[in-house]
Formats: structure tokens, sequence, C-alpha cells
């Protein structure tokens, strides 16, 4: 939040992290303040030399954070909106984070160390959220979930930033495979808004149940990539482990669950219940 701030702050160190010289962001953020204007307009407001101006408009027209256009006989410049940028910035970074697996299997080796992480659980979900959300197009992930474990989850998001990561997951085409005791089944109608439930029924969600005499779990335990996530009920905190190994045993034992367990759907709409 502080480095935020500092952002905030300095937009132009902002830039300049994403390939963008502190000259390029001087004349960048000179023609956000004019708007539409010529590159004299320009120059002076930045109180730069015209050449030096011109030329630094031309590398930001090249990487497409200036758009020059003909008015009458005359050009101008204008800056593209920064919403844009960051939706471009996070586009980028999404795909990035769907790559980490992939380049991180460059350099394992094998029967590499367990690396763990302990987190309190706010901050721990929501990077599970950001973990899984940015998985390959396409992926799945596995999870064996209890009622406890579930309704401290639905407590913790607000229904904008379940609205949010569940839109996510249905752009991205991401599967889960869930494990579920019969009682928690049934929280996700219980407690969900209507809008949040609409968009959590639109996911790619493949789910057992099983009673909880089968299978008296409480805790909440995923699988996604390498990875495995472990959350405490009433310890507030969340557990990953990244190894290969490990995350091999998980899907077994998830395997062994979901082909014992019973069918179940969310598609049966409020309404109808």
């Amino acid at each position: 939040m502080l480095l935020y701030l500092e952002y905030m702050a300095n937009p132009k160190e902002l830039l300049t992290h994403f390939s963008v010289t502190e000259e390029e962001a001087d004349i960048y953020l000179t023609v956000l303040k004019l708007g539409a204007s010529t590159a004299t307009e320009i120059s002076d407001k930045a109180k730069k030399n015209r050449t030096a101006t011109h030329f630094h408009l031309k590398k930001l027209v090249d990487k497409d954070l200036v758009k020059l256009v003909k008015k009458g006989r005359t050009f101008v410049f204008s800056a593209v909106a920064p919403s844009e940028l960051a939706a471009r910035f996070d586009r980028v970074t999404t795909d990035f984070k769907s790559a980490v697996p992939q380049l991180e299997a460059l350099q394992q080796i094998e029967g590499e160390s367990p690396r763990v992480q302990v987190r309190e659980s706010r901050s721990g979900y929501f990077q599970i959220y950001d973990d899984i959300s940015s998985l390959p197009e396409n992926s799945t992930f596995y999870v064996i979930e209890g009622a406890t474990a579930l309704r401290n989850e639905m407590s913790l998001l607000t229904p904008e930033a379940a609205q949010a990561f569940y839109a996510k997951m249905v752009e991205r085409n991401i599967e889960v495979k869930l494990i579920l005791t019969e009682e928690a089944a049934a929280i996700p109608q219980a407690m969900m808004s209507s809008e949040t439930l609409a968009i959590f029924k639109k996911r790619r969600i493949t789910a057992r149940v099983h009673p909880e005499l089968v299978l008296p779990f409480q805790g909440l335990t995923l699988l996604y990539g390498n990875t495995v996530a472990y959350v405490i009920p009433g310890k507030d905190i969340v557990i990953t482990i990244r190894q290969q190994d490990i995350a091999d045993s998980f899907q077994a034992t998830h395997e062994a669950l979901f082909q014992t367990g019973k069918e179940f759907s969310f598609r049966g709409s409020r309404e109808n219940s």
C-alpha cells in the first residue's frame, strides 16, 4: 500500500517501469494535461526543445501511448487514457503469471525441497485467488472444502470482490473439480447474493459431495499447478506448499474421493429451489 501511495504521488516514476524513459513520461503527462494539442503546444508546455519533443512524441506514438490524429491541415497528439493503459498492463501481468509455472519448470531440479509460505487468512485467500485466476486459460484446479472453511471464505469476500474473481474465472475458462461435504454444498445458495450466485453458476464447476460421516473435514485444501494450499479453520492462517511430488500426492487423493462422491450441481436457480 505504501508503494502504491508513492506511485500515486509520482506517476512519472510508475510510467518508467513500463519501458518509458523519464523524458517520454514527462511528455506523456504533458499531453494528458493538455488534451489534443500540437507538438509546438506540447513543447512550450513541457518547456522542452522542439526537436527533442518531436523525437519523444514519435517514440510514444510507436509505443501506442500517444495517438497522432490529423485535424484539418494540422496534426495533433492525444494521450491514451490511463484506464486503457491500466487494462493493458493488467492483461500483460495476467498472461505473464499464467506462464510462471512453465518458466519455473525450467529451473526445477529433481528432488527440490518444498517451498512453504504461511500468511494470515485474508491476505492468504486473496493471494490464492490471484494465483488461480492467473492460471493459463482452460486450466483445472482442485478443491476439498468443508462447511466451516466455506463459511469463513464467504465472509471474507465482499460481493464485488467475489464477482470480480468469478468473472475472471469465467473469462479464462478455468475449471474447478470440487469436493464438498453435504453441509458445505448448501452454503453458496444460502450466503451469496443473487447477482454473485448468477456469476458463480457460470463457472466450469464439476462437483462431488460426501456426507460428513464419510468426510469429517471442516478445512479447505486446494491444488493449482504444483502448489497445495491449506486453510486451517479458526487459526486464521493459510499455508501454501509448492513442490511437484506433494502436488501429485494430493491430486491422487482428490481423484479417489472424487470418484466415490455423489454428483452435485449448483445450476438450479434460487427462484426455483
